[in-house]
């Protein structure tokens, strides 16, 4: 598998391993879970960690969006929602790593005169025969050129992360090390920051210049493990209204009540997304998908 396919610079990130087109918009894709990863360990003593299926939904819409929607290498993406709902079978820790089978359905909605494309993915995710797990993905795929004239926008020069906010304390949130622990206490109850550290291998495996998505949502999982939300969250539906910016630091604020945990993403003042999550399987999978 190419790893510029799925916007890789490590071999060992990758983690389709094979595709074939069966329809017009229809695709298979093999893909491979590790028993063990440097960032994405295993939860609790028997599972998967569940942001290897965002991981898996993200490289997969990647993928067909290059070999089925006919993007070019080169075009940058903008993720405006992503999603997914899981069996915790799916999740289920082997002896040997997981394979899956997935089909996804691939939908171009608008294609530009720019160069620009907006598509959909839709993924239904089989382990060992079983379909456990479903996903979505909405995003535009846009020229270098476009591109650069959007970003010209939004970001200032010479602007850098902080890389002196302080961690929460790592086994709160799950995380052996330090320089894994991704949220910084935010000054009032269930809001914290966003740490970035643009040398960490993994979130930061190529040079970006924004937030990885990833990153976000590893945020927000810590925030639940630090609140006791738990740490397996089974589902997730997101809306992004907006790139997070590299400086100044954005946060993640908790909406207050029981229920499923829902998140507000702001950063400057200014509403970037936001994020629910599900603890029980299927409870995603009531919540409608986003708006074309």
């Amino acid at each position: 598998m190419d790893r510029r396919l799925v916007h890789r610079a490590a071999v060992c990130e990758v983690l389709p391993t094979c595709w074939a087109r069966v329809d017009r918009d229809r695709y298979m894709i093999g893909a491979q879970w590790p028993r063990d990863h440097s960032f994405y360990r295993p939860v609790l003593p028997h599972l998967h960690d569940p942001l290897l299926v965002l991981e898996t939904v993200r490289q997969v819409g990647l993928l067909v969006a290059h070999v089925g929607a006919e993007v070019p290498l080169g075009h940058h993406f903008v993720m405006h929602a992503i999603g997914y709902d899981v069996d915790p079978g799916l999740l289920r820790l082997g002896r040997e790593p997981a394979d899956l089978t997935i089909d996804v359905t691939c939908q171009v909605h608008r294609r530009r005169p720019t160069g620009a494309v907006r598509l959909g993915v839709l993924t239904r995710i089989a382990r060992g025969g079983d379909v456990l797990g479903t996903g979505f993905g909405e995003m535009t795929c846009l020229p270098p050129e476009l591109y650069r004239n959007l970003r010209a926008r939004s970001v200032s020069p010479g602007e850098v992360p902080d890389h002196d906010l302080p961690s929460v304390e790592p086994r709160r949130v799950g995380r052996y090390r330090a320089e894994d622990v991704v949220i910084s206490p935010g000054g009032v109850p269930s809001r914290w920051l966003i740490r970035v550290d643009r040398d960490h291998p993994v979130l930061f495996d190529h040079p970006l210049d924004h937030v990885p998505g990833m990153l976000v949502f590893e945020a927000m999982r810590q925030a639940l493990a630090y609140t006791e939300r738990g740490i397996v969250p089974l589902g997730c539906r997101a809306e992004l209204s907006r790139y997070v910016e590299l400086s100044p630091p954005a946060s993640i604020a908790l909406r207050p009540g029981g229920g499923d945990p829902v998140f507000d993403l702001e950063q400057n003042g200014k509403a970037a997304g936001r994020v629910a999550w599900f603890m029980s399987p299927g409870a995603a999978r009531d919540v409608p998908g986003p708006r074309r």
